[in-house]
C-alpha cells in the first residue's frame, strides 16, 4: 500500500489553516457540511493560525495547556459538536458518565462528537498538531479505565453520532456506522430477516467488539465477528480517510482484526449479514449440589460442537449455580449435540424457543445497574477437572468478599476449531487463535464502593491467574487472551504471536509514520506498551 505519512509540523508553523483547508479537499466538495466547514475555517483563519503559532514554545510537559490550545480550536470550527465544563457542561456531565462502568467515567479536556469523516479528520490533525492526548470512544462498554477516557490533559473524541445504517438491495451485506450498538443494528435488520455477527448483549458498541474480534455464540458456524466485516472506512493520523478491506490496504484491514484501535478512528463499517436469523435458543439454571455432572456435561458438548458447527454453549459460573445458554443455528426441537445435558435436574430460565437472533440477545441483555467494573482473560483447553479446580477456586473467591458490595461471576466462552478456519477463508486475521477447541474464561467483578477497588481487582486478577497458572500444570493453556474480555494490564497483542505481532509494527509504521495512535492515544491494547 502507499504510504499515508505526513509530518504535521513540516508547514510554516504559523500556517495550519491551510493545512486543514487542505485536508478537507479529499471530501466532497458539493457536500454542505463540508462546505460548511471550510468557510468556517477560512472565516477563522487569523484565530487558527494565531493559536497554532502561540503553540510552538509549549515544553513537552505543558499537556494540559497543549489540550486546552487543541480545544479552543476545536471549539472554534466546530462548536455543535464541542463540549467542556464551561460551554455545553449538562452535554459534557452525560459524556463523561457514558461509560458501561463507572470507574471508566474520566472527564477529558473537552469532548468532541463528529457525525462525519471530515470532522474527525480536522480533529485528528488539531490533535497531533498541539500534541495533545486524546482518546476515542463508541460504545462506552470497556471496563478498563482510561481505553475509552483521557482525564484532563486531553480531547474524547466520541463516535456515537455515526449511526448509518443501510443494507444492500441483495441483503448480503449491511453498512454499519462506528458509533452504534449492536441492539440497534439487529433490530434494523430484523424486519429484512437477516442478521450481523455479534455479541450476545444489546449495549454493547460495534466498534470495540469488532476491532477486539468478537465472540457469537456459534462461531463454528459464522467466525468470529470480525471475520464477518467486508470493508471499513477510517480516518488515519494524518486526517487521509481510506477504505480497508481484502482488496485496497489489506495489510491494514487484516491488523484491524483483532488490532484495535492502534492505526485510526473507524467511522463506518461494511459487515456481511452471515448470522442465521433464525436460532434455536434456551437457557437452563443448574444448582451447585453435583458440579463435576454438568461440568462434565459441558464438557462433552463442547466435544461435540467440534462435529455440529450450528451448535454454540456458554455457561456462567454464578454464586446460585451455572447459568448455561444453549443456540442452535436453525430452528429446531431440541438438538442431540446438547443430550449430555438431558438427564441433569435442571431450572428453565428461558423456555426452548425458535426465534429470532433479535430476540435471543435481547434476552442475554438484562438492565444492569451503573456501578464499577473489571475483568480478566484466560485461555485454556476443555477439561472437566481443571472446570472443577476454578469453580472452587471461584467460590473461594466469592465467599471471601460475602461482606463487601462485590459481585463476582464467571462465563466460559467457547470457541471451535472451525472458527480458526473461517478466519483463514475470509482473508485472516491477527489473532492467532489455534485450531482446537478452546475456553475463554472471563470473570468479572462488578461493586459500589470504590475504598474496595484494590481489594476486589486484586482477587478477581487473582482468579484469572489461578486459571491460567493450573491449565499450564496441566499442559491445559493457550498462550491466546482475548481482546474483548481482557484486563486493561495483560498484554493482549504480544499473545496474538511474533509473527502477528510483527504485522502490526508494520502497517503502524506504515498507516500511522508519527506514531500518534502509539504516543498521544492514552488507552488501549496499543503495539508500543506490547
Amino acid at each position: 500500500s502507499v504510504s499515508h505519512v505526513v509530518d504535521a509540523l513540516t508547514y510554516e508553523p504559523s500556517l495550519f489553516s491551510p493545512q486543514l483547508l487542505r485536508t478537507l479537499d479529499q471530501f466532497d466538495q458539493d457536500d454542505a457540511l463540508i462546505a460548511s466547514l471550510s468557510l468556517s475555517i477560512q472565516r477563522l483563519a487569523n484565530f487558527i493560525d494565531q493559536a497554532s503559532h502561540n503553540y510552538i514554545g509549549f515544553s513537552s510537559c505543558e499537556s494540559y495547556a497543549r489540550s486546552q490550545r487543541a480545544c479552543q480550536i476545536l471549539q472554534a470550527i466546530l462548536p455543535d459538536y464541542y463540549a467542556d465544563v464551561n460551554k455545553n457542561q449538562s452535554i459534557y456531565d452525560t459524556l463523561r458518565d457514558r461509560n458501561w462502568s463507572s470507574n471508566c467515567d474520566l472527564p477529558a479536556a473537552c469532548f468532541v462528537t463528529p457525525e462525519h469523516p471530515a470532522q474527525v479528520a480536522i480533529s485528528i490533525q488539531v490533535i497531533t498538531r498541539f500534541r495533545s492526548k486524546f482518546a476515542v470512544r463508541s460504545g462506552g462498554h470497556n471496563p478498563n479505565p482510561g481505553f475509552a477516557g483521557v482525564g484532563l490533559e486531553g480531547v474524547t473524541i466520541d463516535t456515537q453520532r455515526f449511526q448509518k445504517l443501510q443494507l444492500s438491495n441483495d441483503k448480503l451485506t449491511t453498512i454499519v456506522g462506528a458509533g452504534l450498538r449492536f441492539g440497534a443494528v439487529q433490530e434494523f435488520l430484523a424486519p429484512h430477516d437477516v442478521a450481523v455477527v455479534s455479541g450476545r448483549n444489546v449495549d454493547v458498541g460495534v466498534s470495540g467488539l469488532l476491532l477486539g474480534g468478537g465472540h457469537p455464540i456459534i462461531n463454528s458456524m459464522t467466525g468470529l465477528a470480525a471475520d464477518n466485516i467486508k470493508s471499513i472506512k477510517i480516518v488515519l493520523s494524518d486526517s487521509t480517510l481510506v477504505t480497508a478491506s481484502r482488496n485496497e490496504n489489506e495489510d491494514l484491514f487484516r491488523a484491524l482484526k483483532g488490532g484495535g484501535n492502534n492505526f485510526g478512528i473507524v467511522t463506518e463499517f461494511e459487515l456481511y449479514t452471515t448470522m442465521p436469523n433464525s436460532i434455536w435458543y434456551h437457557t437452563a439454571s443448574y444448582d451447585l449440589s453435583k458440579p463435576r455432572e454438568v461440568l462434565n456435561a459441558f464438557v462433552e458438548v463442547q466435544r461435540n460442537m467440534e462435529r455440529d458447527p450450528k451448535a454454540g454453549i456458554q455457561m456462567t459460573y454464578t454464586p446460585n449455580g451455572f447459568t448455561v445458554v444453549f443456540v442452535y443455528g436453525e430452528h429446531t426441537e431440541d438438538p442431540a449435540v446438547f443430550s449430555p445435558f438431558r438427564h441433569l435436574v435442571s431450572t428453565a430460565v428461558i423456555p426452548k424457543t425458535n426465534g429470532t437472533a433479535l430476540n435471543f440477545i435481547k434476552l442475554q441483555s438484562p438492565a444492569q445497574p451503573k456501578c464499577m467494573r473489571d475483568t480478566v482473560a484466560s485461555t485454556t483447553l476443555p477439561e472437566t477437572d481443571l472446570y472443577i479446580e476454578v469453580f472452587n477456586q471461584y467460590i473461594a473467591t466469592v465467599m471471601a468478599h460475602k461482606n463487601t458490595s462485590a459481585a463476582f461471576v464467571l462465563p466460559i466462552q467457547t470457541f471451535n476449531s472451525e472458527a480458526a478456519r473461517i478466519a483463514d477463508r475470509n482473508g485472516g486475521n491477527v489473532l492467532g487463535t489455534s485450531y482446537r477447541a478452546q475456553t475463554w474464561w472471563n470473570p468479572i467483578a462488578q461493586w459500589t464502593d470504590p475504598a474496595e477497588s484494590t481489594s476486589i481487582r486484586r482477587d478477581l486478577l487473582e482468579l484469572g491467574d489461578f486459571i491460567t497458572k493450573r491449565a499450564q500444570a496441566k499442559g491445559l493453556h493457550d498462550k491466546f487472551i482475548f481482546s474483548n474480555i481482557a484486563a486493561g494490564d495483560q498484554n493482549v497483542l504480544a499473545s496474538y504471536g511474533r509473527q502477528n505481532m510483527e504485522l502490526l509494527r508494520l502497517v503502524s509504521k506504515e498507516y500511522d509514520g508519527t506514531s500518534a495512535f502509539q504516543t498521544l492515544q492514552n488507552g488501549g491494547f496499543l503495539i508500543s506498551k506490547s
